[in-house]
């Protein structure tokens, strides 16, 4: 560009904000006395570079205003890729993929009351919050994980962050650069990309690699649930073979039985397995708060590096949350979730076996949060998954390898006045005719 009039260098910077949509529609450019003044050039200059945007129909004069951004200059490709993402979006009436929460399941007018409350401790919102999360917090997570997940810790060594993936930034550098590691999840590409980013290699063999990042009480897309004998030869394997165990506890409180099976963590006695929690299902998704124990081995590099990391979380979310849980609302919200979706489980089995009769198999699973069904059509899985979210059901596949499909349901983000609608379209999805 050095060998461009200095009007045209101004030209062409701004064309180019234009194009790529960094200055979009509508927006205004900044006057010619500013844009004078910061680029060190005369107001004559400016003034030639925004005719000639004028001139090329990027940017429009308005009188006694100043000159903004025309349609003919907006960026029509982001603004086409961003519509296409959502009639995607609205095209699927009935999402039971979703890991979002059934909104009976959270009551909004109590939280709204601790965060009111938290909003008036006026001198410690006037202060930064801690980086590893509010001491008080922490102390009452501790509480919660060792009563209802068998853990083995304190408040000391517990770290809370804006959801799981923020956790893994700090823990990357934690664990060290170079280091293989495998996802028993290989559907989970937001984890995967973080540890890429670290330097990480992925592997899909356990026994090649040195960190193993399992999700024992969520272990398939329907909620499956990883045995305590299991769990005993995996902590007992990892222990002998020198490899970290990430325990990703996602969904852990969603069982039929009442207590949950012992976490990875507590049946290693905290020695050789880092624990991420998370309260998104708990509360709701957008209220993002998780937390993570560590291990003794990675505490200490953490405490060395903790004062380079803030706090992701707000301190007022932090205060709320910390009361809600003392006063037994997170118990009590846990119990009324779990009723809620064990209902509504039972109401979309019906509902599909009244469509469906003897043309489907239903198969319970160990969350109340999901339904299994094998579908007798003459459709694969996948086939039947991609017709079925074109009529506007989006389903779950759970392919295990028998004929027809074999699907599984969500039922927490779809109210049950809508299961009827949703199976009739499933049934006609199917071609099945009663």
């Amino acid at each position: 560009m050095s060998g461009r009039t200095l009007y045209m260098q101004i030209y062409d910077y701004y064309k180019s904000l234009i194009e790529s949509g960094d200055i979009k529609e509508g927006e205004r450019l900044p006057s010619i006395c500013r844009c004078a003044e910061e680029r060190g050039v005369s107001k004559t200059t400016v003034e030639q570079a925004y005719m000639c945007l004028c001139d090329d129909g990027y940017v429009v004069p308005k009188r006694q205003s100043g000159y903004y951004v025309s349609k003919r200059g907006g960026n029509t490709v982001f603004e086409d890729s961003v519509s296409e993402e959502k009639s995607e979006k609205n095209a699927v009436k009935y999402d039971f993929s979703s890991s979002g929460v059934d909104a009976e399941s959270f009551d909004l007018s109590l939280w709204r009351r601790y965060m009111k409350s938290a909003l008036r401790r006026n001198e410690e919102l006037l202060f930064y919050g801690e980086p590893q999360g509010e001491y008080e917090l922490r102390k009452e997570i501790a509480a919660y994980v060792r009563q209802s997940r068998n853990c083995v810790c304190s408040e000391r060594n517990i770290v809370i962050g804006a959801g799981v993936q923020t956790l893994l930034h700090i823990l990357c550098p934690l664990i060290g650069r170079g280091k293989t590691v495998y996802f028993e999840n290989a559907a989970y590409m937001q984890g995967k990309a973080v540890f890429s980013d670290y330097g990480f290699k992925i592997s899909d063999s356990r026994e090649k690699s040195g960190v193993l990042y399992v999700s024992p009480s969520h272990s398939s897309a329907w909620g499956g649930t990883m045995s305590v004998a299991e769990r005993f030869e995996l902590t007992d394997y990892a222990k002998k073979s020198g490899k970290l165990i990430i325990e990703d506890d996602y969904a852990s409180e969603f069982r039929y039985f009442n207590r949950p099976t012992p976490s990875l963590q507590g049946l290693d006695g905290g020695q050789n397995t880092v624990y991420l929690g998370t309260f998104s299902k708990l509360l709701l998704p957008s209220i993002r708060i998780s937390f993570m124990i560590l291990p003794k081995s990675l505490m200490k590099k953490y405490e060395e590096r903790r004062r380079l990391y803030s706090q992701t979380v707000s301190k007022a979310d932090q205060i709320a949350l910390c009361s809600y849980i003392r006063d037994g609302h997170l118990a009590a919200g846990i119990r009324k979730s779990r009723k809620l979706y064990a209902q509504k489980t039972r109401l979309l089995a019906a509902e599909l076996i009244k469509q469906f009769g003897d043309s489907a198999e239903i198969l319970k699973t160990d969350s109340p949060l999901y339904l299994r069904c094998n579908i007798y059509c003459p459709f694969s899985t996948s086939e039947f998954s991609q017709r079925a979210k074109a009529a506007g059901v989006a389903v779950i596949p759970a392919d295990t390898g028998e004929k027809g499909a074999q699907i599984a349901f969500s039922v927490s983000a779809v109210s049950a006045e809508n299961f009827e609608k949703a199976a009739k379209i499933l049934k006609n999805t199917a071609f099945i005719r009663q």
